[in-house]
């Protein structure tokens, strides 16, 4: 039974300074000042064990201050809004394509007891309401759908935004460079 037997190498993870990311299952060690993630990805991407979710997470430790509003673009398990939400982040909106996805953050999200956190349907960030610009703006998914962002991204941006951009392959590193050039980033 795959659907139960992946459980068992999913344990509890330390990130950053003080995030735990953890299956709702598993108990494990918090110490002071931890803010701790219960996950349960379904079948959704996100459990913080991949190297670029690690990233991110560790970069929404640096740039997410108390108030900012955050976007998390194709959320999968809705990980990384959680965090942001947990580091003091005064809004997140996560975003996916994949119907699953959402249902699974969304049980997340509720299972977090966060009532600043909401996930929709959004093929990127094309139903997305563009009238609040995001503080900080996630995408940790591929290269060519971050490519494919790229032309919309800055209208939901302002002056100070940081975007953090991940799930790259080295080979294609380049190629995602010079697509945020091209759009002025």
């Amino acid at each position: 039974d795959w659907a139960e037997n992946w459980k068992k190498s999913f344990k509890p993870l330390r990130l950053g300074k003080h995030m735990v990311i953890k299956p709702g299952w598993a108990e494990c060690e918090i110490l002071e000042g931890d803010k701790v993630i219960e996950i349960d990805p379904g079948m959704a991407f996100g459990t913080g064990t991949h190297e670029t979710t690690r990233l991110v997470i560790k970069l929404l430790e640096k740039y997410v201050k108390n108030g900012v509003r955050v976007a998390d673009v194709g959320c999968g398990s809705g990980i990384l809004a959680i965090c942001a939400s947990k580091l003091g982040a005064g809004e997140c909106k996560a975003y996916d394509i994949d119907p699953v996805a959402v249902k699974v953050a969304n049980e997340n999200i509720k299972d977090s007891g966060l009532t600043n956190v909401t996930c929709e349907v959004s093929d990127l960030l094309r139903q997305v309401d563009k009238s609040e610009p995001y503080d900080v703006i996630c995408a940790n998914i591929v290269a060519d759908i971050i490519i494919r962002m790229m032309p919309d991204v800055d209208a939901f941006m302002n002056e100070s935004s940081v975007i953090l951009a991940s799930g790259i392959i080295i080979e294609r590193s380049q190629d995602v460079i010079s697509a945020f050039e091209a759009h002025g980033f």
